[in-house]
């Protein structure tokens, strides 16, 4: 293969933390388990779970002994007697999001909820087949749809749960029963087969790189927020911090570092906006709120250099490990100023 097909957006300089050990860094439904088996085995003490996106996972010139941000926050926190559990996945959104929670919730009943909002992933609205994973299990939908801000969030649950669902059960044709068969028997022998998904994602990828480089469409280009579905993530957003708070949960939200020296993709007047409207939801129900995004100075961001065609951009989402220490400490800060 001639890119990471699970990290293309990374680009070349930048790789996921490897844990070893221990398992308290997971992303959904598909690895869950042993994060949840890893803290029952510790004993099951007091619990905070950090939620996020890539950006926790992906150190920028990775080198030994590198680490990233939640397993140094689980470090400090654990001398305070508190045990920390990450679920992040790439562009997280709020709906994956509120999914993961009210999945992972009911078993670590956790003391803290630690909740970055990206602005640039507010956008989004779709729900990946592993997060989609956990709505298949009974008690997560019947949670899902006992909450206030379930009208938020079925269109895009049901239709992943459409999406995965079997075929409606009745007598196979001869065609479905043939189809069936040369599937089993590609699955079985040939390898490109079985890896046919992984490549239409790789395929979409390379589109996606060409698309943009023919239409100038750079990291650096300005990508303001519907301010329809503005409205309704930040509804949602307060829907699950309400949730989080009526069950005992402390929250911290906090605006996750951004780059600031280049001129990046977010318009600036809507960016200050969204900062003041998270803050006033985090005061309006007791929360914690911090500003990290100044942290990270220039030279610890990443560039992203494609594994394909070689294009380089400047990368606003993702640093090295120096970016991952301030990263940590602040977020440590802001958990201390909470008594975590």
């Amino acid at each position: 293969m001639l890119i990471k097909l699970a990290e293309p957006g990374f680009g070349a300089e930048t790789a996921n933390f490897r844990q070893t050990g221990t398992r308290t860094q997971c992303a959904d439904a598909s690895d869950s388990a042993y994060c949840l088996a890893s803290w029952r085995k510790a004993g099951a003490p007091p619990a905070v779970l950090w939620f996020g996106n890539s950006q926790l996972t992906g150190i920028n010139r990775y080198g030994p002994g590198d680490l990233n941000a939640p397993e140094l926050l689980r470090r400090t926190l654990a001398q305070r007697g508190h045990y920390l559990v990450t679920y992040s996945q790439p562009n997280a959104d709020l709906t994956e999001q509120t999914i993961v929670w009210n999945a992972t919730a009911p078993a670590y009943r956790p003391k803290l909820l630690i909740l970055p909002i990206c602005y640039d992933d507010i956008r989004e609205l779709g729900v990946r087949d592993t997060v989609a994973d956990f709505v298949d299990r009974p008690a997560v939908m019947a949670r899902l749809r006992a909450q206030s801000y379930w009208p938020l969030i079925a269109g895009a649950v049901q239709q992943s749960a459409k999406a995965g669902a079997p075929p409606a059960t009745g007598h196979a044709s001869i065609q479905t029963t043939v189809d069936a068969a040369a599937t089993r028997f590609l699955r079985d022998h040939w390898a490109l087969w079985r890896d046919r998904d992984a490549l239409r994602g790789a395929l979409g990828f390379v589109t996606h790189i060409l698309r943009n480089e023919l239409l100038g469409i750079h990291s650096t280009s300005k990508r303001p927020v519907d301010t329809s579905i503005y409205a309704d993530r930040l509804a949602l957003l307060d829907g699950l911090v309400a949730d989080a708070r009526a069950h005992g949960t402390d929250v911290l939200l906090y605006v996750p570092p951004y780059r600031q020296d280049i001129d990046g993709p977010y318009p600036m007047a809507q960016y200050r906006g969204f900062k003041r409207d998270l803050q006033q939801l985090a005061m309006r129900h007791g929360a914690g709120f911090a500003d990290l995004d100044p942290i990270v100075p220039g030279p610890e961001w990443a560039t992203v250099t494609d594994a394909v065609f070689g294009f380089k951009e400047p990368d606003f989402m993702h640093f090295t490990a120096a970016g991952h220490r301030r990263l940590a400490a602040d977020v440590d800060r802001a958990t201390r100023r909470l008594g975590y």
